[in-house]
């Protein structure tokens, strides 16, 4: 699940793009956080007196009034941050993720390929929708592993991020290859939680969750270039390029210039001139 699909071409048009940019910001962001708890640990253990408070021994740090606790309890909080901070990620990462595909079914959705009740489905169903509109085999292994992260956020979301026994009969549903591929992406061993017992992914869960999702991405972006006429994709080519240039397609190298923006994104459809010139005038004449 995990290499074979990096070999398949993507088309990286701007809500591509904009997801994966984001992705990494919000990536950088997490493990920014984490690593900074891990040196403010290292640093108020440094400190002789642990019974100092963190608004006395720090007076000029921002926001300091706010946690203003006895370093050795300071340094309790900030250890056991990276859960909190894994279970923030994660309902981000889900969030673009969510939005993503969304974007995609409602592009569907213009094209008469898919209904506005699809557009506007949960994360329950939407990789399923999305095949049903594309006629596109979504990866099984990343889809169950995807659930499977899903329910895990949802025991945050509505049982106190205690495991549930949706959870656990999820987690015993999985096959031999969906839990080997979930050890490779964690690096931890497999193991059924209990009913009640915390249902935190932690880093190592996180980095999971994240490249199910990115596989997951990556499939829909395949849907896509089967489902989209090529025409449309034409037309998305320069209007990507006329919002990110800011230029128009009125001047007479409108061609080379579309051509030379879309070649490194858009290689996958390998689009033609005359594809390209018929959005370009398409455009110009107000059809696009």
């Amino acid at each position: 699940m995990t290499s074979k699909y990096r070999t398949e071409p993507q088309v990286k048009f701007k809500a591509f793009r904009d997801l994966e940019k984001r992705r990494v910001e919000a990536s950088d962001t997490v493990w920014a956080v984490l690593v900074g708890s891990k040196l403010a640990v290292q640093t108020l253990s440094d400190v002789p007196d642990q019974t100092a408070l963190l608004a006395d021994q720090y007076p000029d740090l921002a926001h300091v009034q706010r946690m203003n606790q006895r370093l050795d309890r300071a340094g309790q909080l900030l250890s056991a941050a990276e859960r909190e901070v894994c279970t923030m990620a994660l309902n981000f990462a889900f969030g673009l993720h969510e939005d993503f595909v969304k974007s995609c079914i409602r592009l569907l959705v213009t094209l008469g390929k898919a209904s506005n009740g699809a557009a506007n489905s949960n994360s329950d169903t939407m990789h399923e929708r999305f095949a049903t509109a594309t006629a596109h085999s979504m990866n099984a292994d990343a889809l169950e592993l995807f659930h499977l992260t899903r329910k895990i956020r949802n025991a945050y979301t509505h049982a106190a991020g205690l495991v549930r026994e949706d959870l656990v009969t999820h987690f015993e549903s999985l096959t031999t290859t969906q839990r080997d591929t979930w050890t490779a992406l964690t690096r931890e061993p497999f193991r059924v939680p209990s009913v009640g017992e915390s249902a935190s992914l932690g880093v190592p869960g996180l980095i999971g969750a994240l490249a199910v999702q990115k596989r997951l991405a990556y499939d829909v972006n395949l849907g896509l270039q089967k489902a989209i006429p090529r025409d449309v994709w034409a037309d998305i080519a320069v209007s990507d390029y006329i919002e990110e240039s800011r230029k128009t397609v009125n001047g007479p190298t409108a061609l080379r210039s579309v051509r030379g923006y879309q070649r490194p994104g858009f290689a996958a459809l390998e689009l033609k001139d005359d594809e390209l010139a018929a959005a370009i005038e398409r455009k110009k004449s107000g059809t696009l």
